[in-house]
């Protein structure tokens, strides 16, 4: 076959496989829309049932399991949510829209949402945060940083303590989660940030997800003007260092 019908014939396939991603992506995006949606009058109805139990009688049993279905339910809503904005950001609809956000504030919330699948696995997370760190960024895309970060560290730190810190620098906040886990080889510290990829696999006895959390970490801090580093070693556990614009 000629050069020139070889170089078409590439050019074909690949603007199949672009096609095919492209369906893909539109595919999953409107699978986690579906699957998000009804959750929200279903949460809405727990919050609601959860509030009168916890006026009734705050340590009941009743109360403590709605508790729990209401953290289920938000976790499920997160991870469709991941989904989305996968999604989102291959097809470029991602928005990010900058605004002073309190660091602290968002720490706090993300710990309290986690603290259940932290103590379900033993492991105490320690928050370091000054409440003067205040980003130029978007909330919600630095709840869903956070969100994944510490989860990993609850996922991967086998039972260890995380710590949840951040010190300014230089016009920026470095926000670092650590755990004293089971760590990532040196060999796999890239391709985790890349999409479909994890550190550890099933055949670990590991947790296993979508495989996109790391690489939207990614995504979203360098779409806020800012990016990620990891620090770590087998056996020792690894440390996440996401660095953002303070607001001026």
């Amino acid at each position: 076959m000629p050069a020139s019908d070889e170089a078409a014939a590439l050019r074909r396939e690949v603007a199949e496989l672009r096609r095919a991603l492209a369906e893909r992506d539109a595919f999953l995006a409107g699978v986690a829309h579906e699957l998000r949606n009804p959750m929200t009058p279903i949460l809405g109805q727990v919050e609601r049932l959860l509030g009168a139990a916890e006026r009734e009688a705050p340590e009941s049993r009743v109360a403590q399991g709605l508790a729990q279905l209401r953290w289920l339910v938000e976790r499920y809503v997160r991870r469709a949510t991941t989904l989305l904005d996968v999604s989102r950001v291959q097809a470029g609809q991602l928005a990010l829209l900058a605004a002073p956000v309190p660091l602290a504030e968002v720490v706090e919330e993300v710990v309290a949402s986690l603290s259940p699948m932290a103590a379900h696995v033993g492991s105490a997370i320690a928050v370091s945060v000054p409440d003067d760190l205040v980003l130029s960024c978007e909330r919600l895309a630095l709840d869903q940083i956070l969100d994944n970060l510490v989860t990993n560290a609850i996922k991967y730190g086998d039972g260890s303590a995380i710590t949840v810190s951040a010190v300014r620098e230089a016009g920026a906040a470095r926000i670092r989660v650590s755990d004293r886990g089971i760590g990532i080889p040196e060999a796999d510290q890239a391709r985790i940030f890349e999409r479909f990829e994890r550190a550890v696999g099933a055949s670990d006895g590991a947790p296993v997800g979508f495989g996109v959390g790391l690489w939207l970490v990614r995504r979203l801090a360098e779409a806020m003007g800012g990016g990620v580093a990891l620090d770590s070693r087998p056996g020792e556990g690894a440390t996440f260092t996401v660095t953002l614009p303070l607001h001026a």
